[in-house]
């Protein structure tokens, strides 16, 4: 454990099985949680997305991605949600494809392409919006708007250590 790691519960003492081996408690290791969390929603979002709307999860981020910023980058929407380069580049070309997106070099020199939706986009988007709205609303429905609003804030401040995380090496340890 690295000397500045923070302490959790004040001890830093892994939970112990019957053996002594250090084990996780799952019902308090956070990316547990969240990982639990975000998969089995993605999951469920991918499944009804394609059923309902024809596309999955990863498309629909990137049409989500390109209302909130519109004319951007594949590289800017990788940046902002996480999607690795060839899955951004599969879900860009299939939604062009589809005439929901279409793209464009701005300057031939360097090869970037800007992407922003069609019209046909902006209509699926909306579309979609109203079904992704009411399944977080089903998420959130047993917690209070105060904590709504604490959770939001404490998953935007440990967003901001993911770049900590991601420079973080064996050598740190």
């Amino acid at each position: 454990m690295r000397k500045d790691a923070p302490e959790i519960d004040g001890t830093n003492m892994p939970a112990l099985d019957r053996e002594g081996h250090a084990v996780l408690d799952l019902d308090g290791y956070i990316p547990f949680l969240i990982s639990a969390i975000g998969n089995k929603w993605s999951r469920s979002s991918s499944g009804l997305y394609l059923k309902e709307f024809g596309v999955g999860v990863t498309e629909w981020r990137t049409i989500a991605m390109l209302a909130i910023e519109p004319r951007i980058t594949a590289y800017r929407i990788c940046q902002v949600i996480g999607l690795d380069k060839a899955a951004a580049s599969r879900a860009l070309k299939g939604l062009e494809e589809r005439g929901l997106v279409k793209s464009w070099q701005e300057d031939p020199q360097n090869h970037r392409k800007l992407v922003e939706l069609t019209p046909e986009g902006w209509a699926l988007h909306d579309r979609i919006i109203v079904v992704a709205r009411r399944r977080e609303a089903l998420m959130l429905s047993d917690l209070s708007r105060v904590e709504v609003t604490v959770l939001a804030e404490l998953l935007r401040r440990m967003h901001k250590r993911i770049p900590d995380l991601l420079a973080i090496d064996s050598q740190d340890f």
